[in-house]
């Protein structure tokens, strides 16, 4: 699970701590999140709320959408700051908080909110040979997302490589930029 608020992680754990199916929960967060002024949760949803395997996105009109950008963790919270500063009304993003069991159905109900013609794309931090690319898009191509094998989905992310990280700040910084850039191109 990759939960991108504190209701979403909180009603995480709480589900796991519930459930009568004793499986291990394996939560991927960065730290860098905690201080986020993004990453913000109002008390009715922790109170009132349950964990969704799948968040929308509210702050753009459905119908003037011309690319859906899937997404999960810390770099959902950046592209949604790029659009905000460049004021960017035809990208959507949509977080994906967990990956397995594949939100299959949830995520294909995310998806039917936006234009037949919008554009598909999975961004990730991660090297395009690491991360989650590769099991994203078989969900696709295997019909998990019922509708949507036959439409392309686009990858936004660093070029394979051996590394998971450049090993420079400067261009850890660099290549996060022109990642973030890719998803409004």
């Amino acid at each position: 699970a990759y939960p991108s608020t504190p209701s979403s992680f909180f009603h995480l754990l709480r589900a796991q701590g519930r459930s009568a199916n004793r499986k291990p929960l394996v939560v991927f967060t960065p730290k860098s999140m905690l201080r986020s002024p993004m990453c913000v949760s109002m008390l009715p949803e922790l109170t009132d709320g349950r964990f969704y395997p799948v968040l929308g996105d509210g702050g753009v009109d459905p119908a003037s959408v011309r690319r859906v950008v899937i997404t999960s963790g810390k770099l959902c919270h950046d592209i949604l700051r790029e659009r905000d500063a460049k004021g960017v009304r035809d990208v959507a993003v949509v977080r994906l908080e967990r990956y397995y069991p594949f939100p299959g159905a949830e995520l294909q109900a995310a998806l039917l909110q936006y234009p037949v013609t919008a554009e598909i794309a999975w961004a990730q931090e991660e090297p395009k040979n690491m991360g989650a690319w590769r099991f994203i898009r078989e969900r696709f191509l295997d019909g998990d997302v019922q509708g949507f094998e036959r439409r392309p989905l686009q990858y936004i992310g660093r070029a394979p490589s051996a590394s998971p990280a450049p090993g420079s700040n400067k261009v850890h910084v660099r290549e996060q930029e022109e990642l973030v850039a890719k998803a409004f191109a």
